[in-house]
């Protein structure tokens, strides 16, 4: 969704899972046969993937859960260290068409991408370019808030953490069609704020823009370039050391690829083709204009696992610099990651919507388990974005 909405996190009562007995097509994985279909990558180093039956069960409620509210089409990774254990397409890309989501669909993932701008930002705190609670106005120093005392004290880390002061309906200032990068500044100067930075959270997809492209210009980038600045360092401290080779904030480069997911709204129970809002130089594109897929964000989510070293075994970032970017601060919101305690688990997660795609991703440290749902309806897949991840851990829990 285009509109700013704070992420509501609840408990959701143990959810009870059930072996599915649908008749199932070809890109389908049964839920008591492992390993699933063809269309399924699995390592060929994790054969012990095929000892762990809770893999089957949890993929079970995924499927369930898939028909039960409608959805279209789906991807799931599970990672654990440097292993994706699945790398699953269920349903359809396309449903006209009839073309299956394979583990290389890519789906645009929303609101999830902002901890993407985070690790990108904690690789330009590596490089020394500014520590995490230098002043935005000594790296830029023509930058502005609407209250003096907040210009000269916001930072980074009150950008990318929701506590710039900056309300959530500042972005209604934003004409998508016609913004450039540039305006979100403009924007952020003449809003009145909150509270000074530090005291008062609210989700901002400018605030976290405004982080994005700080560290564009903090890298040497161009003020009148702040949409290709980001992309381009985006991709090369982050995409490229991950091994993200498909992973793209330009929807033009997306939609060239042919096997990028079609999404859709629901008429009824039937799921109908969606009018696409994305578009080339979104403004508020370091909030959420990456498309990426199942296989490649597994890898993301191991380098996060990993403290900063991708499976190819690159450092893309140390441990320090990252693991500032999981600590909670109000409404135990971090840096792009929502942090939540479950049946005395800790999990580091986030949800993501946009352009009618939706996603949730995560890690549970203590479980040594990661997760990725992409799925290519918004309004269908509501309940299982909120869902899966404690789903997820009562299947871990109950191994």
């Amino acid at each position: 969704m285009r509109k700013s909405i704070r992420l509501c996190l609840s408990l959701f009562l143990t959810l009870t899972l059930l072996s599915c007995s649908a008749e199932l097509t070809e890109y389908e994985t049964p839920g008591d046969i492992v390993p699933p279909p063809a269309n399924k990558d699995v390592s060929e180093e994790s054969e012990s993937a095929q000892d762990n039956t809770w893999l089957a069960t949890y993929t079970s409620y995924i499927q369930d859960t898939m028909e039960k509210e409608h959805i279209p089409g789906l991807a799931l990774a599970i990672v654990q260290g440097n292993e994706t254990l699945l790398a699953q397409g269920f349903g359809l890309r396309d449903v006209e068409s009839g073309d299956p989501v394979t583990p290389d669909t890519l789906f645009h993932i929303g609101s999830t991408h902002k901890s993407l701008t985070s690790m990108l930002i904690a690789t330009l705190v590596d490089a020394g370019l500014f520590e995490w609670d230098t002043p935005v106005v000594e790296i830029y120093p023509d930058f502005a808030l609407s209250n003096p005392q907040a210009t000269q004290e916001v930072t980074l880390r009150h950008l990318l953490s929701m506590r710039s002061g900056i309300p959530d309906e500042a972005e209604d200032e934003i004409d998508p069609e016609y913004a450039a990068p540039e305006d979100i500044f403009i924007v952020a100067g003449e809003t009145p704020l909150l509270g000074i930075p530090g005291e008062e959270f609210s989700y901002s997809n400018l605030s976290a823009s405004l982080g994005g492209y700080i560290g564009v210009l903090a890298a040497g980038g161009s003020f009148d370039d702040l949409y290709e600045g980001y992309a381009n360092l985006l991709e090369e401290n982050v995409l490229d050391p991950i091994g993200m080779e498909s992973a793209t904030v330009y929807i033009s480069e997306a939609r060239r690829n042919p096997n990028y997911a079609k999404s859709y709204v629901l008429e009824g129970d039937s799921p109908v083709l969606s009018e696409s809002y994305d578009f080339e130089g979104d403004a508020l594109a370091p909030s959420g204009s990456l498309k990426a897929n199942v296989r490649e964000m597994a890898l993301y989510i191991s380098t996060q696992m990993n403290s900063g070293v991708a499976p190819n075994g690159t450092r893309v970032v140390s441990e320090e610099a990252l693991s500032e970017t999981w600590r909670p601060y109000l409404e135990e919101y971090a840096m792009g990651w929502e942090q939540t305690t479950y049946s005395g688990v800790d999990m580091i997660w986030h949800t993501g919507a946009y352009d009618d795609f939706a996603s949730v991703l995560g890690f549970i440290p203590d479980l040594e388990t990661g997760f990725v749902i992409l799925l290519n309806c918004e309004e269908a897949g509501e309940a299982l974005t909120e869902e899966a991840p404690y789903v997820l851990i009562d299947t871990l829990l109950e191994r």
